[in-house]
């Protein structure tokens, strides 16, 4: 529904907006990729597209760190708690 809109803004924040062909979220959303943006300011740009109409989320993950880091290595999976 906002798919153009959201794609618009996303254009003037410098990202190239691709749509994820065939494919929703559980909730039945759209996914937008975005290439080609030059993250001089993550949470920056993470706020701010955060306040367009339409989109519901991102995957910038700046304004909060992680709790746990999950590593993936030759023996499985390495997990790395906050502490």
């Amino acid at each position: 529904m906002a798919r153009s809109y959201v794609g618009r803004e996303m254009l003037k924040r410098g990202a190239q907006p691709v749509l994820r062909e065939n494919f929703k979220t559980d909730n039945g959303n759209l996914i937008i990729d975005c290439h080609g943006l030059t993250l001089l300011d993550p949470p920056r740009l993470e706020a701010s597209s955060i306040n367009i109409a339409g989109l519901v989320t991102n995957g910038i993950f700046a304004r909060r760190p992680a709790d746990v880091l999950l590593v993936g290595e030759a023996s499985g999976v390495r997990t790395l708690k906050r502490k």
